[in-house]
């Protein structure tokens, strides 16, 4: 654990901070994985192609980093520690920029996706940095990367798709969900046995999926004729429902970029969505009913967008049973983070 013994300590030495460095033309995207099956750990994702596994229990100079070469050019890269820093595993395969990863709960394996249009599913548990799948099908980046159970993939594009994967079985996508005009800005996805999601647009529109309901006729099918009828991708162009986050037109024109966060009441009934409007909406998923509106307070475009809830450990009455605390944080470009705590007697 990080410092002394007692909490104050460890705290202390927390905020104290610590730079990693390595990455080339920098990093693009982060991950924590779980703190029960990989503590004091972290994930990077860089513009130059390489994903990084880093330890945050003690620095690690001289230590030489584990990882998958695929070229020469890649070995002079990843032995040069001045390079490399003091990351325990390099993964290297993406041909250009990492655009996200996300590591699985277990803590064994990580998802991740870039601008070479694939994505890969790295072998976390093991001693050497190993690609175990790369999945192939969009047209465009791909932005985000998030699991439905343990095998089930799903996928954002700029290409205005959002793909699922069964990473056992292929590796091309066994659906493609197409209702969004411009690209995929966020996109929410349950455990496995929630069957809905809802993806948001970067022109203000929200779409909600059945997972249950996406191999009926709503569905047509892709492939070349020299692929067999198993290798052919469902696409599915009509979701459930088609919301706006703006209810006028004016308002769709300002709302551009949509992010999504889970509901306060219900977190598989309703999903909250906010957009440049600096507006946060909360939806009746299963009737698509807004259930309420209020503002965030930034005055110009939304950054990150997050819900929490007393399992997250940010309720500060915890160990009071008669009330439940549950909130959100923003963050915008008008270089403000604000919390907003709802609370419940």
């Amino acid at each position: 654990m990080f410092g002394g013994g007692n909490v104050s300590n460890r705290l202390k030495f927390a905020l104290r901070g610590r730079a990693l460095a390595g990455h080339r033309g920098g990093v693009t995207c982060i991950d924590v994985p779980s703190h029960v099956y990989r503590p004091d750990s972290l994930v990077t994702g860089g513009a130059d192609g390489m994903i990084k596994l880093w330890s945050l229990r003690a620095l690690t100079t001289g230590r030489k980093s584990s990882s998958m070469v695929n070229s020469p050019q890649d070995a002079d890269s990843v032995g040069n520690q001045s390079r490399g820093g003091d990351a325990l595993s390099i993964f290297t395969g993406h041909s250009g920029r990492v655009m996200c990863v996300l590591s699985a709960w277990h803590g064994d394996r990580l998802l991740s996706g870039g601008a070479d249009r694939t994505l890969r599913v790295w072998d976390l548990a093991g001693g050497n940095a190993k690609c175990l799948n790369k999945l192939s099908g969009h047209s465009g980046w791909v932005t985000m990367v998030k699991y439905w159970g343990p095998n089930t993939v799903v996928s954002a594009s700029t290409d205005r798709s959002i793909a699922l994967w069964d990473a056992r079985l292929r590796d091309s996508p066994l659906f493609m969900l197409r209702s969004h005009s411009s690209p995929v800005s966020d996109f929410l996805v349950g455990s496995r046995t929630d069957p809905m999601m809802v993806s948001a647009g970067t022109d203000g529109t929200i779409s909600t999926w059945d997972f249950r309901k996406l191999s009926g006729s709503r569905s047509t099918k892709t492939g070349t004729p020299d692929n067999d009828d198993s290798q052919h991708c469902h696409v599915v162009r009509v979701p459930s429902r088609t919301l706006n986050h703006g209810v006028t037109g004016v308002e769709k024109l300002a709302t551009s970029s949509v992010r999504l966060a889970r509901g306060f009441s219900n977190s598989t009934s309703s999903f909250l969505s906010v957009g440049s409007d600096a507006v946060v909406r909360e939806w009746d998923i299963a009737s698509g009913q807004p259930l309420g509106s209020f503002g965030t307070g930034h005055c110009d475009a939304i950054t990150c967008f997050e819900s929490f809830g007393q399992s997250h450990g940010m309720n500060p009455n915890i160990c009071s049973p008669s009330r439940l605390h549950e909130g959100m944080i923003t963050s915008s470009w008008d270089g403000t983070i604000r919390m907003r705590r709802l609370s419940k007697i």
